[in-house]
């Protein structure tokens, strides 16, 4: 039993066994999240899988990939948003066999960049969004050294390095989340010059304007760390990114997988009709049409908030400041507390209630929960079913027509009964949402 209970304990955490916060822009329950590397192609490569928070990497998933590339080449790199924004993600390079051991990677970190938010106005608040988030679409890539906040970078493969397997590695605590996620890539790389002279010290560099994570500050990033011995030019040390505009080997993939990872799936169906492009989730990529060319760069009047803008076209490294300082996004909310419990037994069948205290009058609402494995809800109560995400990891409910109107100081309560796959992993825990609907909003 006692053997059971550490196993139980440590698959939980490499599925991301933490509470994350649930995105729907500007009404946000209590906090974690989950995220994990999708270009290239990570250990698991499952769209329904967890993050992991237990490291240095994922668990293999069902088949092991590995990635071709050569010295000199550029490398897309890319993740899902699962609806989470804010923080960094550090990205090291070790040979395969020393990825086991946290202090390799500690003492190879490429860089750290932007893990992301959604930069439109409006769409990002306390630290989430809708999935995808603006995130880059696959046939598309970072160019721009101060255009880091689309859930993607790029990187350079070293010229120094021998031949053979390598293992990238993501490291980020997104969001509110106060622990990290760990994701692993294979890449075989061939052409390298291991006799250069590329001794390194001090830290790697950090991207510029980067919204910051809610819970863990850049320095946990750091904490430990060095920039690997690597050199970016055929000659020497170089500076990795002193190439960005070149076109990576792989920009045909597309990090965002899937609108089934999004807490409002239609919309992100809706805004971005290239997502039904993507035919295998399992490996999300576009069919790139004719020649893939740098993007233009960004100015201080396209419209856009990038190259490192504070706001729309002002601000940053490039443009006139700012005449009006950014401003917090309302609160939203509507409810006081959340209060959240589940029991789960070893023969998949789990038992779900949740009370919620309403703070401000609505219409109407609906109560969102996401697990980080398949659960099938069969019975409820205190609602009806909405939707469910083809994953079953994403569940939406709303009022019975007695509870559709809420006021303040009411309290709304709320039961569910379910099977989960009896595996000896637990979703015991989900993100958990109560907001106020509007159907002209959706």
């Amino acid at each position: 039993k006692q053997w059971y209970q550490r196993r139980v304990a440590i698959t939980a955490g490499e599925d991301m066994m933490k509470c994350l916060v649930l995105v729907i822009v500007g009404m946000i329950a209590g906090v974690c999240s989950h995220s994990w590397m999708s270009c290239p192609p990570s250990f698991d490569t499952s769209p329904s899988r967890g993050g992991n928070t237990v490291g240095p990497c994922e668990r293999e998933g069902r088949k092991k990939i590995v990635t071709e590339v050569r010295a000199g080449d550029r490398l897309k790199v890319g993740w899902t948003s699962n609806n989470h924004a804010g923080g960094w993600v550090r990205l090291a390079l070790v040979p395969d066999g020393q990825h086991k051991v946290y202090e390799h990677f500690e003492k190879n970190v490429l860089k750290i960049v932007c893990y992301g938010h959604d930069e439109r106005k409006g769409r990002t608040s306390y630290g989430d969004c809708i999935h995808p988030c603006n995130a880059r679409k696959g046939c598309e890539y970072m160019a721009n050294k101060y255009d880091g906040n689309r859930y993607d970078t790029t990187i350079k493969i070293p010229y120094n390095l021998a031949e053979g397997v390598y293992i990238l590695q993501y490291m980020s605590a997104m969001s509110a989340h106060k622990t990290f996620y760990y994701s692993c890539a294979r890449l075989k790389i061939v052409g390298g010059e291991p006799s250069l002279p590329c001794k390194r010290t001090g830290l790697a560099p950090v991207a510029h304007g980067c919204m910051a994570g809610t819970a863990v500050p850049l320095t946990k990033y750091e904490q430990n760390t060095k920039m690997g011995d690597f050199c970016f030019s055929p000659k020497g040390l170089g500076d990795q990114d002193a190439d960005m505009s070149r076109v990576p080997i792989n920009p045909e993939c597309d990090p965002r997988i899937t609108c089934q990872l999004s807490v409002n799936s239609k919309q992100c169906m809706s805004e971005d009709n290239k997502m039904k492009d993507i035919v295998d989730s399992w490996d999300p990529k576009q069919t790139c049409k004719g020649e893939i060319v740098p993007p233009p760069e960004p100015t201080c009047s396209d419209g856009i908030k990038n190259n490192g803008e504070q706001m729309v076209d002002c601000g940053g490294p490039e443009c006139e400041k700012c005449f009006e300082e950014p401003t917090e996004p309302v609160d939203t909310r509507i409810y006081k507390s959340l209060d959240y419990t589940q029991k789960q037994w070893e023969d998949g069948n789990i038992n779900i209630r949740a009370v919620v205290t309403v703070s401000k009058d609505a219409n109407d609402w609906r109560y969102t929960m996401f697990f980080t494995k398949a659960v099938d809800i069969r019975t409820f109560w205190g609602c009806k079913i909405i939707s469910h995400n083809d994953f079953k990891t994403i569940w939406t409910f709303g009022p019975q027509h007695w509870t559709k109107k809420i006021k303040p100081g009411q309290v709304i309560q709320l039961g569910f009964n379910g099977k989960f796959e009896a595996d000896g992993e637990y979703p015991e825990c989900v993100t958990k949402n109560f907001r106020a609907y509007d159907p002209d909003a959706y």
